[in-house]
């Protein structure tokens, strides 16, 4: 045991004594590591917020269907949907989006009592009286908007609308650009009265396929779509899954040059090197103990490496809200985001970049340092 403690503070003076090895090796590894750790700490944290508004939503959505895609659907199906047995409630809403001048907001139109309790705003109130809006917090900014102030939208010039309260910029990524009303103001909004872009189905457990065959023989005639929970969950981690595909592809690109630089910083000074390895086989190490000694200096640069490229993302993430790589993942925001960026830092993801980098460092070093161990003492030295 002493003998491989020494082993180690050796190595640790090895890394020492060649500062300029240690610190270029460390940069090629956070250079490397740090995009990754970061991407994969965003993806993470998007998918968890989107699954907790999915798992806290209806247990079906119905909709019209026109040419295989979600189409708006009459309201006249309301109460017979609210009186199959099974259904505890099922609400109307209206999704879409408009402009605020040059701004693309998203609509949410929904009646007051069917709000979900964990909606709140961080400061006014929720909508009571018609043409009240609730506004996200990247909206606000943008347009400096105050409770109290007016405005109009796109497409419906005639309608003003006041600002009563806001989300704050904590809430779901979804909530910074929206602007949530009530329904029969965002059905006057799009000029859609009558209809829904899609009803929330809350049901009791075990009785979804009875409550799907009333709504077929309610539906008989109508090209309509029915969509559980599962599935909504499904289309969620299929489009994350894409994105996180296009980015991969994009980071390999990256790594493919990263690669070869970070394999020949782990073997800078080769032929210093070979001459220390000379002079401790010619005072009685052997091959094994060359060896140790060498992973011992890629553990510990790995573990260094790693670790600030670890720090450097939670601060990337944390203090700079993930400027320049949200955009992989998030649709149409700046490059530095005006809203709190989720993300979830997993151990996972930080062992297997600690892993990498172990691999990367080791395949640039052993082989040289295994040759150079195997040669004559003389020749090493020369």
């Amino acid at each position: 045991m002493n003998k491989h403690l020494n082993l180690i503070f050796l190595a640790t003076e090895n890394l020492l004594r060649h500062k300029t090895k240690t610190i270029v090796v460390c940069l090629c590894i956070i250079a490397i590591l740090s995009p990754f750790i970061t991407a994969i700490a965003i993806s993470e944290g998007i998918r968890a917020q989107s699954l907790i508004s999915v798992k806290e939503g209806a247990d079906l959505y119905l909709t019209f269907d026109e040419f295989g895609r979600n189409a708006a659907i009459p309201l006249k199906y309301l109460d017979e949907i609210k009186k199959i047995f099974g259904v505890t409630k099922a609400i109307p809403r209206i999704i879409g989006r408009a402009f605020v001048q040059n701004k693309l907001a998203v609509i949410v139109g929904v009646n007051k009592e069917d709000l979900p309790e964990s909606i709140s705003c961080i400061s006014g109130r929720i909508f009571e009286n018609p043409n009240d809006v609730v506004v996200g917090h990247e909206l606000a900014e943008h347009f400096h908007l105050r409770t109290g102030d007016q405005f109009s939208m796109r497409g419906q010039q005639r309608k003003t609308f006041t600002v009563v309260g806001f989300f704050s910029s904590a809430s779901s990524i979804w909530g910074s650009s929206m602007i949530l009303m009530s329904f029969k103001d965002a059905g006057e909004l799009f000029g859609k009265l009558d209809v829904a872009t899609d009803i929330q189905i809350h049901t009791l457990p075990g009785h979804n396929s009875e409550i799907a065959t009333d709504l077929y023989d309610i539906f008989q005639n109508e090209p309509y779509r029915l969509q559980d929970k599962h599935m909504v969950e499904l289309y969620f981690k299929k489009g994350f899954m894409l994105k996180e595909g296009i980015f991969s592809a994009l980071y390999l690109v990256a790594l493919s040059l990263g690669v070869p630089a970070i394999l020949v910083a782990s073997g800078f000074g080769l032929s210093e090197r070979k001459k220390e390895i000379g002079i401790m086989k010619a005072t009685g190490w052997n091959t094994l103990e060359v060896l140790e000694v060498i992973s011992f200096e890629q553990l510990l640069i790995s573990m260094l490496g790693a670790t600030i490229a670890i720090l450097l993302s939670i601060l990337w993430v944390k203090g700079f809200n993930g400027v320049f790589i949200a955009q992989f993942f998030v649709a149409e925001i700046t490059m530095l985001p005006k809203f709190t960026l989720p993300a979830r830092f997993l151990p996972l993801p930080c062992m297997l970049s600690f892993f990498f980098a172990f691999i990367l460092t080791m395949v640039g070093s052993v082989y040289s340092s295994w040759r150079a161990s195997t040669e004559s003492p003389v020749v090493s030295m020369k």
